[in-house]
């Protein structure tokens, strides 16, 4: 695959495209362009289960096979959660769950696709802005292609994750901020002065460091036969994850699979909800980085972006699916990983339980219709933080019948 062929600059703005060049900056609009594939996955391929995310490797901007780092990551199931669409009256819901991914979350789509990229270009030393997820990923990929990882973590990073992506041999340094937007700013300095790869996934500053997002659209359309949901709902931070997942459902359109996008659902924590701010004020991307977020606080630090890192491609997909985005409280957030673990036996962590807060706070809006959402990390990276801890701490009693039977009220 020769990317300077099979790609193009797009910008979702606009819609001024132009080949690749050193500048991804829109030179009308002045917005950030991001990828655009131009090959195509043959009929045959799209009725082949995939071994990984690398089964689309067409429409992934790495030239040659040998630049490819990978830890199997992709390829991952659809869990039928009939009891929960029972209880909230919907025709069925389908959870994507991305928890089995190499290092626990969906990042590792994102991570493989840029590591990649990184190795093609001669890059040696990568660096990454993370809460958590992205940092974990990023050390454990750059670890596998023999590369050098610097994670700059900020105010919102979980212990767990920390000690997680620590365990690969990363560089991780914390920054004491609360904002992601100003570490971005240390560590683009940091990358300049050192010659260092940024991979954030962040379109905003990487067009390439968010492409592996977009395989959750193609997988989506091979196991649901090609007849896709009503909604598509998944969490959203800084937008790269939906963003992608919309620019996937544009590829699967092209490519003549699909006539009709899904409606897409992005969901945010009350504490942080730049999506939902910009929506409601109607602003534009530029518009809506002269308005981060004030004083990000919520226990899923995950999606605790005070920007839109991804808003050029985040907000069309919203606006032209006639999507919606909702927000929800921190005890809601809690109570929805204890209903799907409950009611569903997935885990999964407190980002990405907004999306089942979401829905049964909301099930009105998906009554009678077909939903599938993205589960995008594991419970298990957030077990070290108070919030977790104290909803699963058990009671002690001694080793005595009598106290078993008080316990249990016999």
């Amino acid at each position: 695959m020769e990317t300077s062929k099979s790609f193009k600059y797009r910008c979702y703005t606009c819609g001024y495209e132009c080949s690749l060049s050193k500048s991804f900056h829109c030179p009308h609009c002045g917005d950030p362009m991001a990828l655009r594939a131009l090959g195509t996955i043959p009929e045959a391929a799209m009725k082949t289960v995939p071994g990984s995310l690398w089964h689309y490797a067409a429409l992934l901007p790495v030239e040659e096979e040998r630049n490819v780092v990978s830890l199997g990551e992709g390829a991952t199931p659809l869990v039928d959660a009939a009891r929960l669409a029972e209880k909230w009256g919907m025709d069925s819901l389908q959870i994507k769950n991305e928890t089995v991914n190499p290092t626990g979350s969906f990042k590792d789509r994102q991570l493989s696709v840029s590591i990649s990229h990184a190795k093609e270009t001669g890059r040696d030393t990568v660096a990454v802005v993370s809460s958590g997820n992205v940092a974990v990923a990023t050390a454990a990929y750059a670890a596998r292609a023999g590369m050098k990882a610097v994670l700059f973590m900020h105010g919102q990073a979980g212990a767990g994750k920390i000690a997680q992506a620590a365990a690969y041999g990363a560089q991780v340094i914390c920054v004491d901020s609360p904002r992601p937007s100003e570490v971005f700013t240390l560590c683009i300095q940091a990358c300049d002065r050192f010659g260092w790869a940024h991979l954030s996934t962040s379109g905003m500053h990487n067009p390439y460091s968010v492409e592996g997002a977009k395989t959750i659209a193609y997988e989506l359309y091979q196991q649901y036969a090609g007849h896709l949901p009503d909604w598509i709902v998944a969490p959203v931070g800084g937008g790269g994850l939906l963003g992608g997942i919309w620019r996937g459902l544009l590829d699967l359109q092209r490519m003549g699979y699909i006539e009709k996008l899904p409606r897409l659902a992005g969901i945010q924590a009350a504490g942080c909800a730049p999506l939902k701010q910009a929506l409601e004020q109607d602003w534009s991307f530029q518009e809506s980085l002269k308005h981060p977020w004030e004083n990000p606080e919520t226990v899923a630090g995950g999606i605790a972006d005070d920007i839109l890192f991804d808003g050029h491609t985040v907000l069309p997909a919203i606006r032209e699916t006639n999507g919606i985005v909702l927000a929800v409280d921190d005890d809601a957030i809690r109570k929805g990983v204890q209903t799907l673990a409950h009611a569903e036996g997935l885990f999964c962590e407190l980002t990405t339980a907004v999306v089942i807060a979401a829905m049964e706070k909301n099930a009105e809006r998906f009554r009678n219709q077909n939903v599938a959402c993205i589960l995008t990390g594991h419970g298990l990276k957030d077990l070290a933080g108070k919030p977790i801890k104290d909803s699963v701490a058990p009671p002690h009693i001694p080793p005595e019948l009598e106290a078993l039977e008080r316990l249990l009220g016999v």
